[in-house]
């Protein structure tokens, strides 16, 4: 089964992104239009202090602000490596849902163990 990576790369309306290290792929507050697929590299996301997470090989994010509401990047994100990429507008990634049902359980199960790694690793501060 292909990963969630190969299907945004093998869609049709894909395109490629190739960032050097310090690139913006969005900021902030700025229209969400996309998500994003990373084949190589290391994508940085923050909101200010010390809010911080990581993406890398084989991951996909910003579904969520895509789907909310608001539509708005909660996060800048910054390659931190040079990356390799590809990105998928709204409509294009709820064709590859239709087509892939699938693909929502991987995302889902994907986030789903991510936020455990965040508890398991969390610091509290009081």
């Amino acid at each position: 089964m292909p990963t969630a990576v190969q299907l945004i790369a093998e869609h049709r309306n894909h395109d490629e992104l190739i960032l050097p290290t310090g690139s913006w792929l969005f900021s902030r507050g700025t229209f969400a239009s996309s998500i994003y697929a990373i084949e190589r590299g290391l994508v940085e996301l923050t909101s200010g202090g010390r809010d911080r997470l990581r993406y890398g090989d084989g991951e996909v994010f910003f579904f969520e602000d895509l789907l909310a509401e608001r539509q708005r990047h909660s996060r800048t994100a910054t390659a931190i490596t040079p990356v390799h990429a590809f990105s998928l507008d709204r409509n294009s990634f709820m064709e590859l849902i239709h087509q892939h049902p699938t693909l929502v359980l991987t995302l889902l199960g994907r986030q789903h163990a991510r936020l455990r790694e965040q508890r398991l690793d969390a610091a509290h501060f009081y």
